[in-house]
């Protein structure tokens, strides 16, 4: 995949109704492309994450998830607090809850 097939990816994805499938994209195609292009040209993580394509698809899972793109550090705040308190408890399936 191209640079430009990437960003045209990025573009269709909004029009997706399936979150695995946008995942799948992202993870399967979009990435190791602006990975490759990272490296090519001496940028890191930052750059990949903080890149337009990676963004249009991080919005679209935002919708598809149910998180309003005007409180996003508010929804990650509490799925963090969500994830802490999963982490936790206790894997002990015998004791009573």
């Amino acid at each position: 995949m191209t640079l430009q097939q990437a960003a045209q990816s990025a573009l269709d994805v909004q029009n997706a109704c399936n979150a695995s499938g946008v995942l799948k994209s992202l993870a399967n195609e979009v990435l190791d492309t602006l990975w490759e292009q990272a490296h090519k040209t001496g940028s890191g993580s930052r750059w990949v994450a903080q890149h337009p394509i990676v963004k249009l698809y991080m919005y679209k899972l935002g919708e598809l998830t149910g998180v309003e793109l005007s409180s996003l550090s508010e929804g990650y705040d509490a799925a963090e607090d969500a994830c802490k308190r999963i982490a936790s408890l206790s894997l002990d399936t015998t004791s009573a809850v």
